[in-house]
């Protein structure tokens, strides 16, 4: 199997779209649901080649991929890149191990031929327990692994925002505008912790060959972090997404934001004795990242301002009508009681 689709990637240069497609999808569920880690190892890395080999025509650029369902797939609105994430899940350690590739695109001027760049991303799985990795920048040779999903409520799997910051240029201080862009990721990690991460990307036009993640803009004092790191516990669930707050219950101006749980840290504990491992997960309340377009703050803005202890906002509750519960409970109950699972 491994050698046909080594034979695959040998074939890349002269299939279609469609046909290369076919093969990355069969691949990919492989990576994924395949029993043996080894076997899986040899796949993705040709897996990996195959994509590399075919993203680097500038076509494969727009190509959607739409069957390769075991690939994240996500692109900015102003469609400067495309980046694919997944997962290759080592079931004996119950460790994830986490992939990418993201492709550049660009152009001299508006009539010349679209140029195309590949980057590789290499995952460093030790870094998610390093005390500074919320405030460093790091390149796609040390990536923070994750599998990027797709943001609720805007068509854009990846958030676009426009800064300004004073930077030094020789003796003087001027201000220059800026773009980055805001990925949310999972990481599965092992047995015992999960990850959630807000990622951000920018592009240095004096480091071509480069990507960066971690851009200061995520303010909660005058220290900027690069990134924002949500440990929790396997057995928990959390929650980050895109989507609105409100200053107080029932208000009507609602702000745009970044909003996902608190997680806080405690001891479990049981019947007979206090589990001394730590438990991380969300414990009911929640906070926001909000983007300041135009206020600003140590000589910046378009920054992303943390907002502890916010009441989030859910347009689903507008429609909220609790005569349409009331009725579907009752129809439930004379369900049950008609095949006499009720007394």
């Amino acid at each position: 199997m491994v050698l046909v689709w080594g034979l695959a990637l040998l074939w890349a240069q002269t299939l279609s779209l469609p046909e290369v497609e076919r093969r990355l999808a069969e691949m990919g569920r492989f990576v994924l649901h395949g029993d043996d880690t080894q076997a899986k190892d040899s796949v993705n890395r040709v897996f990996i080649a195959l994509w590399k080999e075919t993203l680097r025509h500038p076509e494969a650029f727009s190509y959607p991929f739409d069957s390769v369902i075991t690939v994240s797939d996500l692109c900015p609105p102003d469609s400067a890149f495309r980046i694919f994430t997944w997962q290759l899940i080592d079931m004996p350690r119950g460790e994830h191990r986490y992939y990418g590739l993201l492709v550049r695109r660009w152009r001299e001027h508006k009539k010349a031929p679209w140029q195309v760049r590949v980057f590789e991303l290499k995952e460093i799985p030790e870094v998610l327990e390093e005390e500074d990795i919320e405030r460093r920048t790091l390149t796609q040779e040390e990536w923070v692994g994750a599998l990027y999903y797709h943001p609720r409520y805007t068509s854009h799997g990846v958030l676009r925002y426009e800064g300004e910051a004073r930077v030094s240029r020789g003796l003087k201080l001027v201000r220059e505008k800026f773009v980055y862009y805001v990925l949310l990721g999972w990481n599965g990690y092992d047995r015992k912790r999960n990850f959630k991460v807000v990622e951000t990307l920018f592009f240095d036009p004096k480091h071509p060959d480069k990507v960066f993640f971690g851009a200061p803009v995520l303010y909660s004092g005058p220290v900027p972090k690069m990134r924002l790191i949500l440990p929790y516990s396997e057995t928990t669930a959390l929650s980050l997404n895109r989507g609105w707050y409100v200053k107080k219950i029932g208000a009507k101006k609602r702000y745009p934001a970044i909003v996902f749980d608190h997680v806080s840290s405690s001891r479990r504990a049981n019947r007979m004795y206090e589990d001394a491992r730590p438990f991380f997960g969300a414990d009911g309340t929640y906070d926001a990242l909000e983007f300041w377009k135009r206020r600003r703050f140590e000589g910046r803005r378009g920054i992303l301002v943390y907002r502890r202890n916010v009441i989030p906002y859910a347009p689903e509750i507008e429609g909220y009508d609790p005569k349409v519960i009331w009725r579907q409970r009752e129809e439930a109950a004379q369900r049950l009681h008609r095949y006499g699972l009720t007394p």
